[in-house]
């Protein structure tokens, strides 16, 4: 498989459209395409600067000549959630005649759009790059890369490493969350260390004793499930022999 990460300006995209004319983004999490109808059916968050912008950008979408329909689902103050199904754009018809797929999220700021698609093989990729150039659309490549089984599953235990040390950080309390950050900021965890628990004691203006009991409780939370992330990880490398 062939994953490319594409940055898309397209003249004929409703989203575009609506981004670019007014200060409102979308993210589309959930999309279908259907090849009997040449139609693509997404679920869109919109977010604007203020409620006037979301509306406005909502409207272009409802209006452009390539939506086929639209639906608001829910609107609460600058944000909300739609429901469209639009025409095929000419770079999405590229994509779809070289049997590519969509494989993640669109995102959508500014009139240009942040594509993740794939294709089985190079020739393929190859194949819609060239279509591209034939259309008066723009595009840039900001990654590209080959996928196979074991770098899958790389990225699958990367980010189970990372969720599982993000938990850690949204079980940190107000206090522990300040005084780590302070911690780092002053030196504490430098090596030489350039800052002392009365330092930060005296910032924070508590004892030492304080910081240190607080320091403890904030690093076990987030030490602890990253051990744990890791020991698995280690695991699964023995058994393989990575």
């Amino acid at each position: 498989m062939i994953s490319l990460a594409l940055s898309v300006r397209q003249c004929d995209c409703p989203l575009s459209a609506a981004s670019g004319a007014h200060d409102v983004a979308f993210v589309t999490p959930h999309w279908h395409y259907h090849h009997d109808r040449s139609r693509l059916e997404l679920r869109v968050l919109a977010e604007g600067s203020d409620r006037t912008e979301v509306e406005r950008g909502l409207d272009v979408l409802r209006t452009h000549e390539e939506t086929k329909s639209f639906e608001l689902l829910a609107k609460q103050g600058h944000a909300a959630r739609a429901r469209l199904t639009m025409g095929t754009t000419n770079m999405m018809g590229a994509v779809v005649e070289h049997d590519g797929y969509l494989t993640g999220p669109f995102e959508n700021v500014g009139g240009s759009e942040r594509w993740e698609i794939g294709f089985d093989d190079e020739v393929a990729a190859e194949g819609a790059l060239a279509a591209f150039e034939r259309h008066d659309d723009e595009y840039e490549i900001r990654d590209r890369r080959r996928v196979d089984p074991a770098t899958v599953l790389e990225d699958v235990r990367a980010d189970v490493v990372g969720t599982t040390v993000l938990e850690g950080a949204r079980r940190l309390t107000r206090t522990e969350r300040e005084t780590i950050r302070r911690a780092v900021d002053a030196g504490y965890y430098d090596v030489p260390r350039t800052a002392t628990l009365g330092d930060l004691a005296a910032a924070l203006e508590v004892s030492d004793a304080a910081v240190s009991k607080t320091l403890r409780r904030a690093e076990r939370k987030l030490l602890a499930p990253t051990v744990t992330a890791l020991e698995s990880t280690d695991r699964h490398a023995r058994t393989t022999g990575e």
